[in-house]
């Protein structure tokens, strides 16, 4: 890290969990220009390199193709393929990564992925996906899916050249294209905060994450693409080649110093936007020059009112918005 972090202060994380598949990360605060470094970096390997499992091949009892229709199922075979393409699963790291599963479907009804028979390290990740019903007690439907660990794309084109490259591929095999994401969406902002120290900004970078499903969380997702991203970082650092780290800390040697330095250096660090303000009120405390919750705490009531465009009201809006905060004005 660069050592302006003993200025602007330690990174911290904080984390709100919205629901039970959605979480907002912030990280405060960065160099400026670092927030968007990182969170595009990070952004771009949720999307495309979080590594799960996935169908990429089919097989059904009686079905040739995909426009082929089963006797007593509601859905057409490529609608069956379609419901099974969204299926994801956890893949324990101990089992193969690609493997063939049987399922037998043999009663009226409709099913969904948790009626899923999984073998032992395969769990699935949305079991309220509806897959197929059968409308006629006298048949049963076979099918069996491949599930399969991976990350990006796989296209029909490149399935079928490995299908071919490897053994050829298996009479009545429906082939699958498929992504292996287990997110909604994933996207970042980065927030310029004003660096009082010297006069430049910081940055704060905020990240959220929705996942398919409650069995994965948000946390697991940027944790392997933070691995992810670092270990090709590390790729930059040569051996061979001097390092200057005159200018460079360690997080760990400044994670116990760093607030402290801030607080003896009289350093602002709260800026005025925390506060839960209305728009009329935050404005009229920046025109009155009060940019931090520090400048905040050091006035009395009486200054407030005499500050243009701040009336009682705005008075005791900054007043009970401080005390949420556990802090006060000076009198």
């Amino acid at each position: 890290m660069l050592d302006i972090q003993k200025f602007i202060g330690t990174p911290k994380i904080v984390v709100e969990k919205i629901d039970d598949t959605t979480s907002r990360f912030e990280l405060q605060y960065l160099p400026r220009g670092f927030g968007h470094t990182l969170g595009n970096a990070l952004r771009r390997s949720i999307l495309w390199y979080s590594a799960w499992g996935a169908i990429t091949g089919m097989r059904m009892n009686g079905a040739s193709h995909e426009y082929h229709v089963l006797d007593g199922v509601k859905e057409t075979v490529i609608d069956m393929m379609l419901n099974f393409k969204n299926l994801r699963f956890k893949v324990d790291e101990n089992v193969e990564k690609s493997q063939w599963i049987s399922q037998r479907f043999k009663w009226v009804g409709q099913y969904t992925a948790a009626d899923l028979k999984l073998p032992s390290g395969v769990d699935i990740i949305n079991p309220d996906v509806y897959l197929l019903e059968i409308s006629d007690a006298s048949i049963e439907v076979v099918i069996d899916f491949r599930v399969e660990k991976g990350y990006g794309y796989y296209s029909l084109d490149f399935l079928r050249d490995r299908e071919e490259k490897e053994d050829g591929q298996e009479l009545n095999t429906l082939l699958i294209d498929n992504d292996f994401k287990a997110v909604k969406y994933v996207k970042y902002s980065v927030e310029d905060v004003i660096d009082d120290f010297s006069g430049n900004s910081k940055d704060k970078l905020i990240i959220e994450i929705q996942t398919i499903s409650s069995v994965i969380t948000p946390q697991e997702l940027l944790s392997f693409a933070g691995e992810v991203v670092a270990s090709y970082a590390k790729l930059f650092i040569f051996d061979d080649v001097y390092i200057d780290k005159s200018l460079l800390v360690d997080y760990y040697d400044i994670a116990d110093t760093a607030d402290k330095m801030v607080e003896d250096m009289n350093i602002k660090t709260i800026p005025i936007d925390a506060l839960p303000l209305s728009e009329r009120t935050r404005n009229a405390l920046i025109k009155n020059e009060v940019l931090y919750v520090e400048d905040l705490e050091k006035k009395r009531k009486s200054e407030l009112l005499s500050m243009k465009g701040i009336g009682r009201k705005a008075v005791d809006e900054i007043i009970d918005s401080l005390e949420n905060m556990g802090k006060s004005l000076e009198g």
